[in-house]
């Protein structure tokens, strides 16, 4: 899950085919290729590779395709966010995947991050990191996703019915693994890490499903068309736009632990619409005033949100990181071998072309977790990202930057890029 422990939520456009969503997870934004990442909130995750299959060789950056012209700048300033973060841990701090190493291993490229302009990033990735090919077991695939914007009312009025409402007071997540660890129980092991409920009197009972759901005074964010907000709960964040030209964002908070089941797929099974896509569902719902609920309730599950400030426009959603994505800039990885913060190139296709860039990885989702050469690419937010983003769909080649160590020594730009020791325990090859 996510490094905040909350699911994220995305969403695919669905085909007559398959009408089936698969399961995602951190609080991010909408994936629209058809047969990229989609979503459940509590639906059984994939099978995970073995972390100990990822292989790194180092390599020079002469060996990436198009290192030399490819548009670096998007990376820096989603690296300079994470670095916000990693500047405020203890050096011996852990991070996660196969080679985070620890904070201090990244803090001297970190801080050097903060003072670099236009024109010197390059320089700033040769001299502060060493490249790596990587290699491993589970899915080779590139998508994208983007972040999605509904129209919204702060009051009921028809389209505007459906609210989006914030977390209830009275709903309390339990750590299973906490408990497990403290009882040494395997069979606790072996269920789910958390589940989600509500505190009736001394006792957790499951939270209602959707159908039982009602609103309290005070819980409702704002309105929206049945359809958009179904879509916003399985993605699990985007913007509200209101009739006045203020946007808020519709941010991930909580979901009522029930497994998702698809209310198009629902309506589809019926024979109430003869698409799988968001269109039909929405143009059903316009055309049957008063059956709206009657459709969601065909699924369990329920997403509740947190409304923030949109301070910078230009800011996508948090990633699981915890880290507001960067269009072009970040990526969702398996962070069982990316750590969050690494910094990856990948060559891919897209619409027909080379897709070469730099990333970082900041998010990751349940479709995403399947090896280290699967990733999922941040667009942006909109309709024009999101038009944008569901053209990509390729398999890929990747490379990681790794930290090169800092002494007090000569400069860095002086010394060879020695391959860490933490690669040495991964039992990097040369190609």
């Amino acid at each position: 899950m996510s490094a905040r422990s909350q699911p994220k939520l995305a969403f695919a456009a669905l085909s007559v085919a398959s009408l089936a969503i698969a399961a995602c997870a951190s609080n991010a934004p909408q994936r629209p290729t058809p047969t990229g990442p989609t979503t459940a909130p509590t639906a059984q995750p994939a099978a995970q590779p073995q972390p100990s299959a990822l292989r790194l060789s180092t390599v020079t950056f002469a060996d990436i395709p198009d290192w030399t012209t490819a548009d670096l700048w998007p990376a820096l300033e989603a690296f300079r966010r994470h670095c916000d973060v990693i500047l405020r841990r203890a050096p011996n701090t852990p991070l996660n995947g196969e080679y985070g190493g620890v904070a201090g291993d990244w803090q001297p490229a970190c801080r050097q991050a903060m003072t670099i302009q236009r024109g010197q990033d390059r320089w700033f990735f040769e001299n502060y990191f060493y490249p790596a090919r990587v290699a491993g077991p589970g899915e080779a695939k590139l998508t994208a996703y983007f972040e999605p914007v509904v129209q919204a009312s702060r009051t009921f009025q028809p389209p505007f019915t459906e609210p989006f409402l914030s977390k209830p007071v009275d709903m309390v997540t339990v750590d299973l693994g906490a408990f497990a660890d403290a009882r040494q129980d395997e069979v606790l092991r072996g269920a789910p890490r958390a589940l989600t409920g509500r505190i009736t009197g001394d006792r957790v009972e499951p939270y209602p499903p959707r159908s039982q759901i009602t609103p309290y005074e005070g819980q409702i964010i704002a309105y929206g068309h049945p359809a958009d907000v179904y879509n916003l709960q399985i993605q699990g964040s985007g913007r509200l736009a209101f009739p006045d030209g203020s946007q808020v964002r519709a941010a991930f908070a909580a979901q009522n632990g029930y497994s998702w089941r698809s209310a198009l797929g629902a309506l589809y099974n019926l024979g109430e619409i003869t698409s799988g896509s968001w269109r039909a569902f929405r143009q059903w719902m316009d055309a049957n005033p008063g059956r709206e609920k009657e459709a969601l309730n065909a699924d369990p599950s329920y997403v509740f949100f947190n409304e923030e400030i949109i301070t910078d426009p230009r800011e996508g959603p948090k990633g699981a990181a915890g880290i507001p994505l960067t269009a072009l800039g970040s990526i969702a990885v398996d962070p069982a071998f990316h750590p969050y913060g690494a910094i990856v190139f990948v060559d891919g296709q897209y619409n027909g072309a080379p897709f070469r860039r730099l990333l970082v990885a900041q998010d990751t989702g349940g479709a995403i977790r399947r090896g280290p050469l699967r990733g999922d690419v941040f667009f942006g937010s909109g309709p024009e990202a999101g038009a944008q983003a569901e053209r990509m769909n390729n398999p890929a080649n990747w490379w990681t930057l790794l930290p090169r160590p800092v002494d007090t020594g000569a400069p860095i730009a002086s010394r060879d890029a020695p391959a860490s020791q933490q690669l040495a325990q991964l039992g990097s090859a040369t190609d």
